[in-house]
């Protein structure tokens, strides 16, 4: 059988063995695993998975980003059967969901998640729970003890390999299916718009449950042979900047922002926060607005926006440097077949996409699967938008849905259902962004309501705690129902 994976991890060994290849902040400082090292245990965690009966099965990681998860991801990927990334920000109910949903017969765990593991322990007896912290070392040697290096044989690389799961804002998340074959598709038309190599360094703050940067930061790594460093925080990021010096960062747009602002606060230049050798700029998510990517530009980081969805492998287009057309998502990838269908008056409407990109299907639900491809085989985004000259625009979704800054996005109707089966006095919600904020506008009667602070906060608390983070109302107004006509009079 053919697996691109394994043939970029055999290639990766001889050219790169002794190469650094991952550094991870541990106690204050990185700390590095050389190429060589990192695929040897690869291999020997997918050889202790096998042993132990896992062979076939789904295997869930439920982590920060870490080096054991990218180790764990290719190894399950190439090896094993299929990897299921869970969100490190997700409500316990959702967790218990995955697990449930894509059967996973092993959960590898960050001790972080003690408590969660307890409940899920409890729930699923027959899951095997398996500690980044007090197991998976013990692992990785037995496995290197009972095979040589290469040993195991490689997946068909065009059977799923790992599982990603849409935001489920509109119901509970689909589980999308991703294999080698999809996986691998974009690094041509990546390597065309930013030509990486051994001399750039990535900075990853996505999380590796996410398509982008699992796959454009992370697998492609593989490709180009480029250092990876890990993001340790937030609050961390401007001094491991100029720590690591990185060449190449992906991000959303709230955080561009944040960057651009901490300059001019700062009278420095986005270049120094950012190291001073940033090239390559990726953004996505939500648009970006001119006065922030002209600011970037003008320093020499080519900021480039991309597009695409979690069923496209995080592919559909993506900027060429340089670009000043700022009212397009990208250009589109050349390995694609996107067309516009039943497109309106100005050419917008639904965008689909035919090629090795598109998923295998998501887990477990032939029939939502069925429903995302056209009569002749074509991938429906949901989004409504044109190609002109090779370059997308975007118009909206199908269905309402908010882009938040943070890259998520988010179903208007679903939310504000949610809000009004609070109580059966909410008559109308309304849910917008404000000074970044997702905001809701609740309206009630009696109009006496209104005014119960402590009914409201502890209501409003009680559904952020049900709701996933980027999920949450930042802020919220209650109204009197009689004040719906004059605030949409006065809008």
């Amino acid at each position: 059988m053919s697996n691109i994976l394994e043939a970029f991890l055999r290639e990766d060994y001889v050219k790169w063995g002794d190469r650094d290849y991952l550094f991870e902040k541990k106690n204050g400082r990185y700390e590095s695993i050389t190429f060589g090292q990192f695929i040897e245990n690869v291999h020997a965690y997918a050889v202790a998975l096998c042993q132990k009966g896992f062979h076939g099965k789904n295997i869930g990681i439920y982590s920060p980003n870490c080096t054991e998860w990218m180790i764990a991801e290719y190894a399950v990927a190439c090896y094993v059967g299929i990897s299921v990334g869970i969100p490190k920000d997700w409500a316990y109910e959702r967790v218990e969901y995955a697990v449930k949903k894509c059967e996973i017969a092993c959960l590898l765990y960050n001790e972080c998640f003690a408590d969660n593991i307890e409940r899920l322990k409890k729930a699923f007896p027959e899951v095997t729970f398996l500690s980044i912290q007090k197991d998976f070392a013990t692992w990785v040697s037995e496995g290197k003890a009972a095979a040589d290096l290469f040993t195991l044989p490689a997946k068909d690389d065009e059977k799923p390999a790992k599982i990603v799961f849409t935001s489920g804002t509109t119901s509970l998340p689909k589980a999308v299916m991703l294999s080698a074959k999809n996986i691998f598709s974009g690094y041509m038309s990546l390597g065309r718009r930013a030509p990486l190599g051994v001399e750039d360094v990535c900075y990853l703050f996505l999380p590796l449950n996410h398509t982008y940067g699992s796959i454009y930061n992370f697998t492609y790594s593989l490709v180009f042979g480029y250092q990876i460093y890990f993001a340790s925080s937030l609050k961390e990021m401007t001094s491991e900047m100029q720590e690591v010096r990185p060449t190449v960062f992906s991000g959303v747009p709230v955080v561009f922002s944040r960057f651009y602002e901490g300059a001019k606060a700062a009278h420095v230049t986005l270049q120094t926060l950012f190291g001073g050798r940033m090239k390559y700029l990726f953004s996505g998510g939500a648009p970006l607005g001119e006065e922030i990517r002209n600011a970037y530009q003008a320093e020499g980081m080519y900021m480039m926006n991309a597009y695409g969805l979690s069923e496209t492998s995080s592919g559909f287009c993506i900027d060429y440097p340089e670009e000043t057309d700022l009212d397009s998502a990208g250009t589109l990838m050349e390995e694609i077949d996107a067309v516009v269908l039943e497109p309106d008056a100005d050419g917008y409407g639904e965008l689909a996409v035919k090629g090795d990109l598109v998923f295998c299907g998501y887990y477990g639900d032939e029939a939502a699967t069925a429903k995302m491809f056209s009569k002749d085989g074509y991938f429906l985004t949901g989004d409504i938008g044109t190609i002109r000259n090779k370059k997308v625009y975007l118009k909206g979704r199908k269905d309402a849905r908010l882009s938040l800054p943070n890259g998520e996005t988010i179903s208007i109707p679903a939310l504000e259902a949610k809000i009004k089966a609070l109580r059966e006095n909410v008559t109308a919600v309304k849910i917008y962004l404000r000074d970044d904020l997702l905001t809701a506008d609740l309206y009630v009667k009696p109009v006496e309501l209104a005014e119960d602070q402590a009914l409201w906060a502890t209501l409003m608390e009680q559904l952020n705690q049900s709701l996933a983070v980027f999920e949450r109302i930042g802020q919220y107004h209650v109204y009197g129902a009689d004040q719906l006509h004059v605030k949409l009079v006065a809008e």
